[in-house]
């Protein structure tokens, strides 16, 4: 029986064919996911049935499309190549989010993101129909709108982000939600007592004041990286009478105060008033990133990123000396323009244009901070070398991964390193 005699029915091979194009394109989206995130994830069970409706729904479109334009016998050919396109499209979209987080920026964007996607799909189905013009325009136009539809009814109900997840941060039944009232009027309290915490500043003696900040509060990794960062600083640097800890935290909220940019900008501040002419400040902030953004975040608690311009003028403002700042985010090396000065070094995970790797909850360490903190700076005080052995360790395990590399950054301006030389000397 022929494809012309039963135009309704589609011969087993080409099913096949097209089925095996929508699991491609379910891949690629993983893959694309892998890229962006990291390894270490899964794949969902939920993710897999979302993805199967959402599929479903597409395949449902097309099939609503083609009878209502009587080329029923396109739909193999239109599934396969849809799907195979759709999979092409993930691979691209996903290292653009990676590469050129940017475009992804404002909902505005992403709109024009899907707009050129969903266009380049319509205009396959239309040339698949390859009619004489006056069918090719109402079928095409009929398809467009069915297609369309069909897209955002998938998009918008059966979306696929969570297709790859961490079991880590796993929707928990038994999360206990913050009370937020009770949070902010502990701010006060919890900030006056790690400041009534801090040993004074020695005329003349050469003392190391440090910060060490979680801005993330759903991914415990950065919690995690306050405490173990200040316990190295304070067995390399004798800081930890000098020590202020803000941490975003969902399972521990008042353990310290919130990073939040009151509280930053507050934290400097203090830090600026007792470190001497001398004195050297270790300043490390920990979290997710973009470009020219710094991630504060703790939904419940309503706070706002920190942007690059913002930390400069914190800095300016707090009268602090002579400083390390190590920013351990995604794209954090986007804030070098922004705080470099001559006495500071600055040392990112990132280059201002690519991610960085392992926030996930759970986690004792990120791939940065356990490259250049636990490796490195445990083993060897000086941070310039200590950044050296991080990048390499960084690297081996990127490439390990299969993971565009992060590109760990420093500057070093010009007066800092003999203040760094002093402290090393002591």
């Amino acid at each position: 029986m022929t494809m012309t005699d039963q135009p309704g029915r589609i011969p087993g091979r080409p099913a096949l064919v097209a089925l095996a194009a929508i699991a491609v394109a379910w891949l690629a989206e993983i893959a694309g996911q892998v890229g962006a995130f990291g390894p270490g994830g899964e794949l969902s069970l939920w993710g897999v049935q979302v993805a199967v409706a959402q599929s479903a729904v597409v395949v449902a479109g097309l099939v609503i499309g083609l009878a209502l334009v009587r080329r029923m016998d396109l739909l193999a050919r239109s599934v396969t190549l849809l799907f195979l396109l759709v999979a092409v499209l993930n691979l691209a979209l996903w290292t653009l989010f990676r590469e050129m987080p940017h475009l992804f920026e404002t909902p505005a964007r992403v709109a024009v993101v899907r707009v050129v996607s969903q266009l380049l799909q319509i205009a396959l189905l239309v040339w698949l129909l390859r009619a004489p013009l006056r069918q090719w325009l109402r079928a095409g136009l009929v398809i467009a709108v069915v297609f369309l539809a069909t897209k955002e009814v998938a998009l918008r109900w059966f979306s696929v982000d969570e297709l790859y997840v961490f079991p880590e941060t796993s929707w928990d039944d038994s999360y206990i939600p913050v009370d937020v009232e009770a949070l902010y009027a502990a701010q006060g309290r919890l900030m006056d007592a790690q400041v009534a915490a801090l040993a004074p500043q020695v005329p003349g003696e050469l003392e190391v004041f440090a910060l060490a900040l979680g801005g993330t509060s759903w991914q415990s990794v950065f919690l995690s990286e306050v405490d173990n960062v200040a316990a190295i600083l304070d067995a390399q640097y004798g800081s930890g009478a000098r020590v202020l800890k803000l941490a975003n935290s969902e399972d521990d909220p008042m353990r310290y105060p919130m990073a939040n940019r009151a509280n930053l900008a507050r934290a400097l501040q203090e830090i600026g008033r007792r470190q001497g002419p001398e004195d050297l400040a270790f300043l490390f902030l920990t979290s997710h990133g973009n470009k020219d953004v710094f991630s504060l975040d703790f939904p419940e608690a309503g706070t706002s990123d920190l942007t690059a311009a913002e930390f400069a003028q914190m800095l300016d403002a707090s009268g602090i000396g002579p400083a390390v700042i190590v920013l351990s985010a995604c794209h954090s090396g986007s804030f070098i323009d922004d705080i470099a000065a001559p006495d500071r070094l600055i040392i990112t995970a990132a280059r201002g244009d690519r991610t960085s790797f392992g926030c996930r909850d759970g986690a004792v360490w990120t791939e940065f901070g356990e490259s250049f903190f636990e490796r490195a700076l445990r083993a060897e005080p000086d941070p310039r070398k200590a950044f050296s052995v991080a990048t390499e360790d960084v690297a081996r395990k990127e490439a390990a991964d299969g993971l565009t590399p992060s590109l760990p950054q420093i500057s070093e301006g010009a007066e800092v390193g003999a203040v760094l030389d002093r402290v090393l000397a002591r």
